[in-house]
């Protein structure tokens, strides 16, 4: 079977950025990313990469990380040994990589666990080693494909300081991600695809402008409601079900939102009433319904 994974794409990193490259399962993030570093090879199109003052269509591989959403790291050695022989075989001295790694490994709260094996590490751990592993080096470039995973909510904000942190002290980041509470908390930029093709490209404020302007109603209630009675009120988009008691309403931009929300508020039995705006999940959530 033939499938077409990524289909017409085009987008443009600058130094500095911090930059989202976001879609569903199977729309194509991995494959892209994976040609990017020249894994696999497109069918056609070119790639430019320019680190060095010099447009190459290969990427430099001694200023480009690499976090693969698939573990990669050697598992049955020592994980300082580990590290230092990556970061070696990306340029880096021996011995600078092996205390720039110990410093690594104390703030991950490793340092203890520097000679055991990875495969002795929990998910979450190994994750952290990975993450170490792409970035010791000091690249220019780093491509962060599911950062997060296996990390908890507290390491997951860590992880945000860390990102922030490489990027200030002059890496630039291209990373994929599924928690978009996270993403929009370090990315000024963004793509999204679905099915291999572009469904948005542009700044963070670009997409909450383009498409952040509807209302959602939250509505909770006494026992358990049925969805289908609020499909037929005016400039309802979208009826989404939270669970029995609550039920969430997507209104369309032009609604009349005191109206609207004094005509519920006249329905019998709602307990609560919130509005808010879309965050980026919802957004997300809305574009790739309407390009399926």
């Amino acid at each position: 079977m033939n499938v077409q994974a990524v289909s017409n794409i085009s987008f443009s990193l600058r130094k500095g950025d911090i930059f989202a490259f976001l879609g569903p399962n199977g729309a194509g993030k991995t494959t892209t990313l994976r040609i990017l570093l020249d894994i696999i090879k497109a069918d056609s199109g070119r790639i430019e990469w320019n680190l060095n003052g010099k447009s190459s269509e290969l990427p430099p591989a001694e200023q480009i990380g690499y976090l693969p959403e698939e573990r990669g790291l050697y598992t049955d050695i020592p994980i300082i040994r580990s590290l230092v022989y990556l970061a070696s075989i990306r340029g880096m001295n021996p011995a600078e990589a092996r205390a720039s790694a110990m410093e690594w490994l104390e703030r991950l709260d490793l340092a203890g666990r520097a000679k055991e094996k990875l495969q002795a590490l929990s998910k979450g751990n190994q994750q952290k080693i990975q993450f170490v592993a792409s970035i010791l080096h000091k690249p220019s470039f780093a491509i962060l494909d599911e950062p997060f995973s296996g990390l908890d909510p507290l390491n997951q904000e860590k992880f945000i300081e860390y990102i922030r942190e490489i990027n200030q002290h002059g890496t630039t980041i291209l990373l994929s991600a599924h928690q978009m509470s996270l993403v929009e908390k370090i990315a000024g930029k963004i793509f999204l695809i679905n099915q291999g093709r572009e469904v948005y490209h542009g700044s963070l404020s670009g997409i909450y402008d383009a498409f952040g302007k509807i209302h959602i109603v939250d509505l909770e209630f006494r026992s358990p409601v049925n969805r289908d009675m609020f499909l037929s009120l005016p400039g309802v988009e979208q009826v989404n079900s939270i669970d029995d008691h609550r039920i969430g309403l997507t209104f369309s931009a032009g609604t009349d939102l005191n109206k609207a929300l004094a005509e519920l508020s006249a329905i019998e039995g709602i307990s609560n009433i919130s509005s808010h705006k879309p965050d980026l999940h919802e957004i997300f959530l809305k574009l790739v319904k309407t390009h399926q």
